[in-house]
């Protein structure tokens, strides 16, 4: 089956590299999903685009492969929600059923690496501002063992109102000396696709303009004094530039689109200043 979910591809290669040796099929395989565990909770976090239906894979693998196929099944387990909120501290709602919808059964082959399972969540069926979970489980293995550290996924929403995943579209001029000269060394335009997770205390986390591989992210929310929007530097930005040279010249939120517009400047080591504009639309 052809694997759409490229949000899994680094971890396929990892999982693929050491499972399924073609010379070891009298083992006996284990099944386990391969984007589950409690422990990887962040992976399995929804971000929903404009669209109101989103698609996540929920991928399936064993570790050998079989000697004949199986008959494997998967559910919804809600006693699983709860168990995962009274040991986290967490307050996750059920989702409700006609908020998604999944193939329960596949059959997985003698030479197959993983398969996928589509589940369909629909934003239409869920309130906004509610964190909601959907935990999936194995319901048979076919006669096989299921890796008990892996064999949940816990899909889940958060009540943050930023997050989802967006169109960023920006400009960075970079000036030789202080942008008041109007001495221009290069002016950068950017077209970029962002997820805005969520992070601690009410903020989230969002890659500064083509900056996000160096680590350098904003992290916004709205301030618990008169609940405006903000934008910060995080301390890799904070540590990569001139002391106390960030500005935020402009910080917007739309709330009815949750249109974000950002602009900002710092200066670089060096002391040459950039100024970095930058606006966010839902996919």
């Amino acid at each position: 089956m052809r694997f759409s979910a490229f949000l899994f591809v680094s971890v396929l290669i990892v999982f693929c590299s050491c499972k399924k040796n073609s010379d070891s099929v009298t083992l006996t395989p284990n099944f386990y999903i391969i984007n589950g565990g409690a422990a990887d909770t962040d992976k399995a976090l929804l971000l929903f685009s404009s669209s109101d239906t989103l698609v996540y894979n929920v991928v399936i693998s064993s570790t050998y492969f079989l000697p004949s196929s199986a008959l494997i099944s998967i559910g919804v387990s809600d006693e699983l929600r709860a168990s995962y909120n009274s040991t986290y501290n967490t307050s996750y709602e059920a989702m409700p059923a006609n908020a998604y919808s999944f193939k329960d059964t596949i059959t997985a082959g003698v030479s197959s690496l993983y398969d996928t399972i589509p589940v369909y969540i629909y934003k239409h069926a869920l309130t906004d501002g509610k964190p909601y979970m959907l935990p999936i489980q194995f319901v048979s293995t076919g006669g096989y063992t299921a890796d008990a550290t892996a064999s949940v996924i816990y899909l889940h929403t958060s009540n943050n109102i930023l997050s989802g995943i967006y169109n960023a579209t920006g400009t960075k001029v970079l000036y030789n000396g202080d942008a008041a000269d109007s001495n221009i060394n290069t002016k950068s335009p950017f077209t970029l696709n962002k997820s805005l997770t969520p992070s601690l205390n009410n903020t989230s986390l969002l890659d500064y303009a083509d900056l996000g591989p160096n680590g350098w992210q904003y992290i916004i929310g709205f301030s618990k004094e008169d609940s405006s929007f903000f934008a910060l530097p995080n301390t890799v930005i904070q540590n990569s530039i001139q002391a106390g040279s960030f500005k935020v010249i402009s910080a917007m939120f739309d709330s009815t689109s949750k249109n974000i517009y950002i602009k900002t400047s710092y200066k670089n080591l060096s002391g040459d200043e950039r100024i970095v504009e930058e606006s966010l639309t839902l996919q």
